[in-house]
């Protein structure tokens, strides 16, 4: 067998090889599509769903909280955006990081591959966004156990 670019001689061993290397970059792409969209869309969800809740819970339930604690609601709303705008970021980085690491599959040697950086920072992003997602959830959390079970004491 000829290979089409080079028309030097291909053994067997070497076309399974490359097939190999081309079913493994397939499965990178379809795992880059998953994986980013799993993950961000929960975050995204979680974060935009409570961020509406604290809205609704403040209209309906506490209508009149204590204005100490306003601090604290303030705090999570600042933490949902964080949580929001750094998922988004995400967005963007993510496929970034997988369409690196396809083109590094056909780099034979270690020392020929490259640290993919859009990797680091898409990790970076998914960290900040869940412990920006913690304490929004811990501030919020706090505006409304001080409100409603507190306050009622």
């Amino acid at each position: 067998m000829k290979c089409p670019k080079c028309n030097t001689e291909i053994t067997d061993y070497a076309f399974e090889e490359y097939k190999l290397k081309l079913d493994e970059r397939k499965m990178l792409i379809d795992c880059a599509r998953e994986g980013s969209n799993t993950f961000d869309k929960a975050i995204l969800t979680l974060t935009s769903g409570a961020f509406g809740l604290s809205f609704i819970f403040l209209k309906d339930i506490v209508q009149s909280p204590i204005k100490e604690t306003l601090f604290m609601l303030s705090l999570s709303w600042i933490f949902f955006s964080i949580s929001l705008i750094v998922i988004l970021v995400s967005f963007l980085t993510s496929p970034n990081a997988h369409y690196f690491e396809i083109e590094q599959t056909f780099k034979e040697k270690e020392k020929d591959r490259k640290k993919n950086i859009w990797s680091k920072i898409t990790w970076i992003c998914n960290i900040f966004s869940i412990i920006s997602l913690a304490l929004a959830f811990s501030s919020m959390g706090y505006f409304f156990y001080t409100n409603v079970i507190l306050k009622n004491y």
